[in-house]
């Protein structure tokens, strides 16, 4: 059979996919399990998630802290020989923190899970954060934070944080070196306040079978829940547009940052919009200002947008590190290229090799039962309806020219954007 090569073959927009949803249950004291059961191979990852992040820490550090210290030491084992058995039976921890929540992460051989388990609830259970190695982390701590000062990406990052939000909000934050004069005491009450099983939520992925929820339910099943206050965070949907110079002479290479609070919740009939235009903008590597600022002009080796939901704010922010000598003109190819996009309507083309980049992008987050689960685990942490995912796609195709010029113009007027520059300008 003769293929004619030069003729490419038929594509079709993908508009939907049936998503996988979890078997719900619970533990004996009611702490809830979402797990899917999608694996061939006897590797399961077990993610315990509280609705407790750096927006509720007491203080500056805690929380970071009190996560990182966790695994190095509990009351029936030394840090050492955690991380010696974790090794032995071929299983890894890590922890995340954001604004909203804190979370543990397990992955074991399914063979091996009753002696993994055992370890990961003792750390997330009875940690006694040690004193020498408490030091340590202090000391390594500080030295990271002096070191990274030094950094115009780092300088520009906090600075930019900074002026988001005001500063009695939860969400604010303004490290100093005198932060990292941390107590025990303080980790200790962050723990039994914050990271408490009355508001954790249990995901479980991979090779899934009824006996691993049965060693959940023993290890966890029997931890006595206790009444949890916790302060409303209000929502915050706009920010003071303001320019920052952080002054560094001996620079060579400019930090920039450029975004705004967006009054958009991902349950908006705005988001997805909102995140084809991100993408048109910057999202992706063949974005216009990919194109333009280090394509075109060669002034960065990379730049690019996003959006950051958290639950009481939507970021949208614009990045890069330049060439010292370029930074002004840096920001005003970037004020150009938002103007097209509120001034001239994106072209068809475009705008369909944008919507396949983001269904590729989707499907590829969806692909395999660890992934299929964040998806999911996304969804349920910011209350989205169940039905978000199988939608999202729908969404991407129905997004129009006129949608992206519209939210252009509504959203990213340049003198609405906080500009923060670390460097020369």
């Amino acid at each position: 059979m003769n293929i004619d090569r030069s003729i490419p073959p038929v594509t079709t927009a993908i508009s939907s996919v049936r998503v996988p949803l979890p078997e719900n249950s619970f533990l004996t004291n009611g702490i809830p399990v979402y797990s899917f059961d999608l694996a061939d191979q006897e590797l399961v990852k077990i993610e315990v998630v509280f609705r407790s992040g750096l927006a509720l820490q007491s203080r500056n550090l805690v929380a970071d802290f009190t996560a990182n210290m966790m695994p190095e030491g509990t009351i029936n084992r030394s840090g050492v020989e955690i991380a010696n058995t974790v090794d032995f039976y071929g299983s890894f921890l890590e922890h995340s923190i954001t604004k909203d929540f804190t979370s543990f992460t397990l992955y074991c051989l399914t063979k091996y899970a009753d002696e993994s388990l055992d370890i990961f609830a003792d750390i997330l259970c009875n940690p006694t954060f040690p004193g020498k190695e408490f030091e340590t982390h202090k000391r390594n701590g500080l030295q990271r934070f002096k070191v990274n000062l030094d950094k115009v990406s780092v300088l520009c990052k906090r600075e930019f944080g900074k002026k988001l939000y005001m500063s009695d909000h939860p969400y604010y934050s303004d490290v100093d070196e005198a932060d990292f004069k941390l107590s025990k005491d303080q980790l200790l009450t962050h723990f039994s306040e914050r990271l408490n099983f009355s508001d954790a939520v249990i995901f479980v992925s991979g090779f899934v079978k009824k006996k691993l929820i049965k060693s959940l339910d023993r290890v966890f099943g029997k931890i006595e829940l206790k009444k949890l206050v916790k302060p409303e965070i209000l929502r915050v949907d706009s920010s003071l547009a303001q320019k920052s110079l952080i002054r560094k002479e001996d620079a060579l290479q400019s930090g920039i940052r450029i975004g705004r609070l967006i009054p958009i919740q991902r349950s908006s009939v705005d988001y997805v919009p909102f995140a084809v235009l991100n993408t048109v903008l910057g999202g992706y590597f063949s974005s216009r200002l990919m194109s333009n600022i280090r394509e075109d002009k060669g002034y960065t080796y990379g730049i690019g947008s996003g959006l950051i939901s958290n639950l009481a704010s939507t970021i949208f922010l614009i990045s890069t590190e330049v060439n010292a000598e370029y930074t002004g003109d840096t920001i005003r190819e970037i004020k150009s290229e938002i103007n097209r996009l509120q001034n001239e309507k994106i072209s068809d083309m475009e705008l369909q090799r944008v919507k396949n980049y983001m269904v590729g992008a989707f499907l590829k987050k969806s692909d395999g039962p660890f992934n299929v689960c964040d998806q999911f685990k996304s969804c349920l942490l910011h209350g989205l309806d169940l039905s978000y995912n199988e939608n999202y796609l729908h969404e991407i195709q129905e997004v129009n020219p006129e949608n992206v010029r519209d939210l252009a113009g509504k959203f990213l007027n340049f003198k609405d954007l906080i500009q923060v520059v670390a460097g020369k300008l």
